[in-house]
Formats: structure tokens, C-alpha cells, sequence
């Protein structure tokens, strides 16, 4: 196997006395479909947030392949909750997609044919082309869903991190979400996503993730979707009991 895109070593994160999320040890090779999967309070977000550099970790380190250049950050995309957005903000759905081409078009430099035919492309992947025109304000919660990962396609990055995309959206939406990510892995790219819908991972993701405030268990969806394992994650915190699994 290649060397990892990312990887973190003993990633801890604590907020005064409470410690969020204790030793994580994971591993995103390029062409992963990843899912974490948790409890609400498991550290997830926090897990999340400290690849992408929102939160610092109070002990332990995210390490990023050298192929990604000294501003690993710039080969990464990530889709927040939707909540955490101002979906007030007077934007439409294209503006919001080409926000996504910022880093690789620069703050200085207007987008070019090639960026507005990229924006194009991801919007129509992302089944919301019809919608390009439209406030961002005006669209229901499953198609901004779908302007949000337009917006991560459109970045075309190494690296994609997304915080429950599925929340909120319907069956439809969630189906194309996840095939479209798939599609990305596929294609090269990394994936990792936050959800609570155990059965969608284990059906479209390679790899499984099991949370609560420290690794529970990773592997594939075989080796990981298990009774205690599962009980494990699910009813009580296991901070402390680390077990993950090749």
C-alpha cells in the first residue's frame, strides 16, 4: 500500500476539562471512501475540524503526505453541517460553487472560461445545474446539500472531508451524494465522511470508522460492523479502551 495522503498520531483534543477525542490513530490513502461514524457528543465534528486545521489539537499530530505540496491545505476540500452556514448570505448557487475554484484560482485573479466550465461541471454532477441562478437562501436543505458538494467537486482536490452530508436530505439526494463521493474515490481522491447512518457506510464506503471520544474500531465494512463493536460505539463512551482493528 502507497503511503497515506493524511494520517494523524495519538490526536487528542480537549476543551478546558473535557477531553473530546483521546489518541486517534487514522490512516486516508488516495482512492479511500472513508466513514466516522459516532454518537452525538463522540468527537466526530472535532476529529473533522482538526484535520482541516479549525481546531488545534492539544496533543498528538495530523500529518500530510509531502506529494501535497508545503501548503497541504490548499490540496483539501471540506463540506461543513449545514447549520454552521449563513445561508443568508446574497449569493447564488454559482457563486457559491465558484467560491470553491478560490484555491486553486487565487483571491487576485478573476476566474477564467476553464474555472466557469469546471463550476458548470460539478453543479450538473451534482444534479443542481438548473439551479445556478438561484439565492442560496431560496434553495430547500437537499439542494444546498448538493450546491455544498458541487462546491467541493468544483475545488478539485486531493483530500475531501465532509461533515454529515446526509443529514437532512432525502433518499433521492442521499444516494446521489454518496455515489458521486464514490465516484471521487474512484477517480483518486480521498474521502472521508462524518455520518450517523451506519448501514449507508457500510454499503458505499470501503472503510468504517467506529467513534466515541477515541477510536473504536476501523477496517473494513466486514470486519468493523459488528455487535460489539457497535454497542461499543453506541451506548457508552469507551474513552480509554481503544481496540481498533486493522
Amino acid at each position: 500500500m502507497t503511503d497515506p495522503l493524511l494520517h494523524t498520531h495519538d490526536l487528542t483534543v480537549q476543551y478546558g476539562t473535557h477531553v473530546a477525542l483521546h489518541s486517534a490513530n487514522i490512516a486516508l490513502h488516495a482512492g479511500d471512501f472513508v466513514a466516522v461514524i459516532g454518537p452525538n457528543g463522540a468527537g466526530k465534528s472535532t476529529l473533522l475540524k482538526s484535520l482541516v486545521g479549525l481546531t488545534t489539537p492539544t496533543s498528538g499530530q495530523v500529518r500530510f503526505a509531502p506529494s501535497l505540496g508545503p501548503r497541504p491545505q490548499d490540496a483539501l476540500a471540506y463540506v461543513p453541517q449545514q447549520q454552521t452556514l449563513d445561508w443568508t448570505f446574497p449569493v447564488t448557487a454559482w457563486d457559491t460553487v465558484m467560491m470553491g475554484r478560490t484555491g486553486r484560482v487565487g483571491w487576485l485573479r478573476w476566474p477564467g472560461h476553464r474555472d466557469r466550465e469546471i463550476v458548470r461541471d460539478a453543479l450538473d454532477r451534482a444534479g443542481v445545474l438548473d439551479l445556478a441562478g438561484r439565492h442560496i437562501g431560496a434553495l430547500s436543505g437537499g439542494q444546498r446539500q448538493r450546491v455544498l458538494l458541487a462546491r467541493m467537486l468544483a475545488r478539485q482536490a486531493d483530500l475531501l472531508l465532509l461533515d454529515e452530508p446526509l443529514t437532512g436530505v432525502d433518499a433521492g439526494t442521499g444516494e446521489r451524494l454518496m455515489a458521486l463521493m464514490q465516484a471521487e474515490a474512484r477517480a483518486g481522491r480521498a474521502v472521508l465522511m462524518v455520518t450517523h447512518d451506519l448501514d449507508a457506510a457500510a454499503a458505499w464506503c470501503d472503510r468504517l470508522i467506529l467513534v466515541n471520544r477515541t477510536v473504536i474500531a476501523q477496517g473494513t465494512p466486514a470486519q468493523v460492523y459488528t455487535p460489539e463493536n457497535v454497542q461499543a460505539t453506541f451506548t457508552h463512551s469507551m474513552l480509554g479502551h481503544t481496540h481498533a482493528s486493522a
